[in-house]
């Protein structure tokens, strides 16, 4: 894969440059802006020990249902409100600071990890598909089918141990605390950088194979990247149904774009993205299938 990778760009610089162009300003105008201030923020609240006021009034429920401590239920909430990879950033940080197991992080791996409301709602449904309509519907299989199939996965011993909470005193709240954030935050939004303009140029690659069909084509690329696989669907001539479950597989599996950055996220935790990768798939399959039966019984 490397070396086709590198053929395509000495052979075809205009598409390897116009793929690494459509990656930057990718990163740049929407993951850079809205992922670099949770990254370092996220960080800091989990240094200072300043999540308990965040999930006082969830937690009750995320322990009973899920079986999450409180600092896993912060895991899970950032992960369904700010999009990949932030629910496997947490989870890792979280684990590597000592504030969760290992056992919930790859717990929470199973289904805190999705794509972002906003991308979905405005990006995928209302930009692209011009199908508001279906957002209740897209909302209950890309958000409620995890959470429901995470109750199913919960196994016993995944919570954490209660740990002493620690308060944080101005000492604590130091400038190298927060220069370390922001350091880590850095160096995270960079590694998405690069993933992101890496797997653009592979999507370019993916457009220029001789596939059979339109569909094919378009599918190799939003397995690779999901925003340019939607946009690519979603101007081709294909039924609403056929456009919908395949941008609704798209941002479920997050793409190889997605996962890639997950496994970033993931290094020095010990949590292993085996897991992760079965349960998107296993989501996957279920959301489509329930939402080719529901086209069937109730077509739009």
């Amino acid at each position: 894969m490397i070396m086709l990778l590198l053929g395509f760009l000495l052979l075809n610089p205009e598409e390897a440059v116009a793929g690494s162009r459509a990656g930057l300003m990718l990163w740049f105008q929407s993951v850079l802006p809205v992922l670099l201030p949770f990254f370092i923020l996220s960080r800091l609240l989990i240094s200072m020990n300043g999540i308990a006021p965040l999930t006082r009034l969830l937690s009750p429920l995320t322990r009973h249902i899920w079986g999450l401590s409180p600092m896993g239920t912060y895991a899970l909430l950032l992960g369904f409100l700010c999009g990949y990879p932030m629910g496997a950033k947490i989870a890792g940080d979280l684990v590597r600071e000592g504030k969760i197991t290992p056992g919930e992080g790859n717990y929470l791996l199973l289904f805190c990890n999705n794509v972002s409301p906003a991308f979905l709602m405005g990006f995928c449904l209302t930009e692209q598909l011009k199908a508001p309509a279906l957002l209740p519907l897209t909302l209950g299989l890309v958000y409620g089918l995890p959470l429901l199939l995470g109750a199913f996965w919960r196994r016993k011993g995944t919570q954490s141990p209660k740990l002493p909470q620690k308060q944080a005193s101005g000492f604590q709240i130091s400038f190298k605390i927060v220069d370390t954030c922001i350091m880590d935050g850095l160096e995270s939004i960079l590694k998405l950088g690069c993933y992101i303009i890496l797997f653009s140029i592979m999507a370019r690659l993916a457009i220029k194979i001789p596939w059979p069909n339109m569909l094919l084509s378009a599918i190799s690329v939003g397995l690779l990247e999901i925003t340019n696989g939607i946009s690519l669907v979603c101007h081709m001539p294909f039924s609403l149904e056929i456009r919908y479950l395949t941008v609704l597989g798209f941002v479920i599996l997050g793409g190889g774009s997605g996962l890639a950055q997950t496994q970033g996220m993931l290094v020095g935790s010990g949590l292993s993205v085996s897991g992760y990768i079965k349960a998107k798939l296993i989501t996957a399959l279920a959301a489509l299938l329930l939402a080719a039966a529901l086209f069937r019984f109730f077509p739009v």
